[in-house]
């Protein structure tokens, strides 16, 4: 699991936002916010689990952890330069291998990656959606 999906998650960088993001911790080049409904201790989890597993690039992240019905969005936003390329069927797998993994392993309830633009709006991409 330690290298899955490390060369589509790279694509991911950060970008300012204007918008409330929620409550924030930091690691490295990392930043993780998170919304009512996550816990400060999932989203300190989720950003270990991340950092120590190999998804950190060159350039700073920002990732928004959100709670919605009961399923956690985890909302990546995607680097500009790769906004019209689909996701293809074997990078739509490690990305659910990574949902299912988080689920068992971070959050104990469903999680659905979202890739966004720099505000956190989805960008439909993913062949489930």
């Amino acid at each position: 699991m330690k290298k899955i999906g490390v060369g589509i998650l790279l694509f991911l960088a950060f970008v300012s936002c204007g918008v409330n993001m929620g409550d924030r911790i930091d690691t490295e080049s990392l930043s993780v916010y998170f919304l009512p409904g996550v816990e400060k201790d999932q989203a300190v989890a989720f950003a270990e689990y991340w950092r120590d597993n190999g998804f950190l690039g060159e350039n700073k992240q920002v990732i928004q952890l959100e709670k919605e019905k009961d399923v956690i969005l985890i909302k990546l936003i995607e680097k500009e330069n790769f906004h019209n390329e689909p996701i293809s069927i074997t990078e739509e797998a490690m990305l659910q291998d990574l949902e299912r993994y988080l689920k068992r392993n971070i959050f104990q309830r469903e999680v659905e990656i979202v890739i966004t633009d720099n505000t956190f709006r989805p960008i439909l991409k993913r062949q489930n959606e």
